[in-house]
């Protein structure tokens, strides 16, 4: 990450400069989430942004809780900032954003909720490098100012995986649990956590499935042993144009109401049997909805270093 954040103009010469070894420091400050007043006076680094709602965290210092928030509202800062400014709609609800969505598409899937959070001025991400090796959290909310912005740490080849980390997210974010700290960071899958007494995580939690599948508490009505991983991808693939859900949304039902998540993958790896990973194309997006010269060049190189995204 370091390396990622170190500026392609330094040199052998640029160390002799008192003023270039001090714009290093302000360069690495803004890139890391560091405070630059602790780097000029060469002390011991100090993270800039501290204070953010965590969910579902196990054992985690407080220097690695502060590196997530500082590294994420740094990505998030840059992007914001050549993202085209948008207004975020007025009490918007997760049923009447699936209407609005459903309007003009078969179901309300991955391409679809990238290309809405990018009109209302949400951009969302996919973070290919990481601060923290062994914790990497699922995705994160994020405030700057009266702006937001989505971030996705875990990958999957699974696009409705992934949807549903951008809808909870999004949640997040109607419902104004980013009022009083500037970050909400789900460090585990919130599809699959077992401590389920968090109002806000619920809530979150009923959003996203309520836009995704048209129904905040989903059950399968059905005995959960009789399907193989094989039927319940066919079940799902036939029962998506009716019930208006994806399929792979269907099969993430399956798993959240009955807890069978090894049957689930398996049925989702029929469902998507292209083999690669869904970050790069949330990035091609991301990429594609920044106007050009939005980014200064070290900013876009940061950004595209930071995502694994190339040109």
């Amino acid at each position: 990450m370091v390396d990622l954040a170190w500026p392609d103009w330094w040199s052998e010469e640029a160390e002799s400069s008192p003023s270039a070894r001090a714009e290093l420091r302000f360069a690495l400050a803004r890139r890391l989430g560091l405070d630059a007043k602790v780097l000029l006076e060469e002390d011991e680094p100090r993270f800039a942004w501290r204070a953010a709602t965590f969910k579902h965290l196990s054992a985690t210092s407080k220097r690695e809780r502060e590196a997530m928030i500082s590294y994420g509202t740094s990505i998030a800062r840059t992007v914001l900032a050549a993202a085209p400014r948008q207004g975020m709609p007025n009490n918007l609800t997760a049923q009447s954003l699936r209407e609005r969505l459903l309007a003009g598409t078969r179901f309300v899937a991955l391409p679809d909720l990238l290309s809405y959070c990018w009109a209302i001025g949400i951009p969302t991400m996919s973070l290919k490098v990481f601060p923290i090796k062994s914790k990497r959290m699922c995705a994160m909310a994020t405030r700057v100012r009266n702006r937001y912005a989505i971030l996705l740490a875990r990958e999957s080849k699974f696009p409705a995986q992934l949807a549903y980390y951008v809808a909870h997210e999004l949640g997040h974010i109607a419902l104004g649990h980013l009022s009083d700290n500037p970050a909400v960071i789900d460090a585990d899958d919130p599809l699959r956590a077992t401590d389920r007494d968090d109002p806000e995580e619920i809530a979150a939690d009923r959003f996203a499935l309520e836009l995704l599948a048209g129904d905040p508490d989903p059950h399968v009505l059905t005995d959960a042993r009789k399907f193989t991983a094989a039927s319940l991808a066919k079940a799902a693939i036939q029962s998506a144009p009716d019930l208006r859900i994806e399929p792979g949304t269907l099969a993430l039902c399956f798993g959240y109401s009955t807890g069978r998540w090894n049957k689930t993958v398996a049925a989702l790896r029929r469902i998507y049997p292209q083999d690669r990973s869904v970050g790069p194309y949330i990035n091609q997006v991301a990429f594609s909805q920044i106007p050009d010269g939005a980014l200064s060049h070290e900013a876009e190189q940061y950004l595209r270093g930071a995502t694994g995204t190339s040109r």
